[in-house]
């Protein structure tokens, strides 16, 4: 990797991987000697490191006169229903969190008695918990998942965790036996071998993370305005929290007993937002193209799409919206809400289409920036109906040198503020050519799965151009990792990979805008998206002889 960012020790307290396990274990490192945590990262390292494939535990803590709990940390809602548990959106889990805590206690009591021996470890207490860190836990204990409640920590332990974990080891071993300092030091080489030199970069932004999720007043003000609006227009750059609202909108008015209509251009993030709805009766989400061609199939109309690429660009912006309208002149659905996000890439024709779907009275909402247009100017585009903008001015998804270096990209305003002003600066690497390109990509895929201790699916891969296009000689950086294609959503282990017009709408923890040659500044807004994309961490991947407004 061509540049490291230096982490500040209180930074050190953090772990890698997901905000909800961040703050467990920012709560298990504030708990008092000589109790110590050990984050996610350093056991899938040392996994990774022994060529062994067991499952990562999202925490561990540690006392000498106690033993190890080894936790399983799940975000979110949780549901359980005759026995399967199942994530807030509907998605059902492969496991169950107490049997991933179990099998990842189990690997780690396997790595010590590889150490220890047998005879030693077998008399240590090692066991195993679950943290729900975003809800509080009402029912009873799910079956037989656990030998009692006390192996179950929720949102209401995060301040002080230690009562919690002192009745786990009470119940689990009320006789433990107490580690003497050869194994507690085989322990912390164990867990934390190159814990002096490995901080993973994600930890300088673990905090700013969490504020970037709180809302801000303005957002507020904008809730309350689209509660009492029966139509507004919503302006904001990327980051400033469009979709977020938009999602929040939907939910209060399929709440309210009204059919919603959640539409998009992208694909990859109607595919998004429909897991995160999925929850709600009363809500259709689909890209526009897709709703196009489910309800002219409905309503008995043939959606044939040309073979020739310049016929399919005619037909994707006219012809389809034109069989949309015939559709719902035959009696299609009709709603009562309709919410358009990326309203920017729609064209008049769909407007007048997409009305034929409202009903009598219906309310609509469109949130839009100009600035994300990838498929028409911007300049020219006009909503479908006459309001004055109510602006979103704050980003709330990138660091300020991420959200500043994506503005000069596409030749943008600043936004007003930055929901969070610090993080690593964007990375530019140049190569002479894309197999140099190819080389410095695997490099710093490298990097970021191994010393800097991110996970496959905390980064994306993207650039102007596909991947799999035989012209993208920079896609042979991607040999020796797990690939996802599928944009919509992270999946454990894989780096998703695609274009940034098909990640427009989403983002990633990490982004490396890959490809980037002179060609592709001939559309600002491509590289304005993809670099917007990023949360955490940036890194621009570009030929020679382009030049961009970073430096590097």
């Amino acid at each position: 990797m061509p540049q490291k960012v230096v982490v500040s020790a209180e930074a050190r307290c953090l772990a890698a991987g997901t905000r909800a396990e961040s703050r467990v274990f920012a709560a298990l490192a504030a708990l008092p000697a000589p109790w110590r945590a050990f984050p996610t990262v350093e056991w899938r390292l040392l996994a990774a490191a022994a060529g062994e494939q067991v499952g990562e535990a999202d925490g561990v803590v540690f006392h000498p006169h106690h033993g190890l709990i080894v936790f399983e940390v799940k975000a979110g809602a949780v549901a359980v229903r005759d026995g399967q548990w199942f994530y807030g959106a509907g998605a059902a889990m492969k496991q169950s969190p107490f049997a991933q805590a179990r099998r990842n206690r189990y690997a780690l009591a396997d790595k010590l008695r590889q150490r220890l021996g047998r005879d030693v470890t077998d008399r240590l207490t090692v066991t195993h918990a679950v943290w729900f860190p975003d809800l509080v836990w009402r029912g009873p204990l799910p079956g037989a998942e656990a030998p009692s409640s006390a192996f179950l920590l929720d949102r209401r332990h995060l301040a002080d965790p230690l009562p919690a974990l002192a009745r786990i080891f009470r119940e689990a071993a009320p006789h433990a036996q107490a580690w003497d300092r050869a194994q507690q030091r085989a322990l912390a080489e164990l867990l934390a071998p190159d814990c002096g030199c490995l901080v993973p970069l994600a930890v300088r932004v673990d905090d700013a993370m969490d504020a970037m999720h709180q809302a801000t007043d303005q957002q507020v003000q904008v809730l309350r305005l689209l509660r009492s609006q029966p139509r507004l227009l919503v302006q904001g750059g990327a980051g400033t929290g469009k979709t977020l609202l938009a999602v929040a909108l939907a939910r209060e008015h399929a709440a309210q007993g009204r059919a919603v209509l959640f539409t998009c251009f992208n694909k990859a993030l109607a595919e998004a937002l429909a897991t995160a709805l999925a929850d709600v009766p009363g809500i259709t989400v689909l890209a526009f193209h897709e709703l196009a061609r489910q309800l002219a199939t409905q309503a008995g109309l043939a959606y044939a799409v040309p073979a020739e690429p310049a016929a399919q660009g005619a037909f994707f912006r006219e012809a389809s919206a034109e069989l949309l309208l015939l559709a719902a002149e035959r009696g299609g659905p009709r709603f009562d809400t309709l919410v358009v996000d990326e309203a920017a890439d729609f064209l008049p024709t769909w407007w007048v289409a997409l009305e034929a779907l409202g009903a009598p009275g219906f309310s609509w909402y469109c949130f839009f920036d100009r600035s994300q247009c990838l498929f028409q100017s911007g300049d020219g585009w006009e909503p479908p109906f006459q309001a004055v903008p109510f602006v979103l001015e704050t980003n709330l998804r990138n660091t300020r040198p991420i959200g500043e270096l994506a503005a000069r990209l596409g030749g943008c305003a600043l936004p007003a503020g930055f929901r969070v002003d610090e993080g690593p600066a964007p990375v530019l690497v140049r190569s002479a050519d894309f197999a140099a390109m190819a080389a410095q990509l695997r490099r710093t895929l490298r990097d970021l799965l191994g010393p800097e201790a991110f996970r496959p699916e905390q980064v994306a891969v993207l650039s102007p151009y596909r991947h799999t296009n035989p012209g993208s000689a920079w896609a042979a950086g991607l040999d020796g990792v797990q690939v996802a294609c599928s944009l919509a959503a992270p999946e454990p282990g894989r780096v998703r990979v695609g274009t940034i017009q098909g990640f427009k709408g989403l983002e990633s923890d990490v982004v490396i805008l890959a490809g980037i040659d002179s060609r592709s500044l001939r559309h600002p807004a491509t590289l304005y998206v993809g670099a917007s994309r990023a949360r955490a961490l940036l890194f621009l991947l570009a030929l020679d002889d382009v030049v961009l407004p970073v430096a590097g």
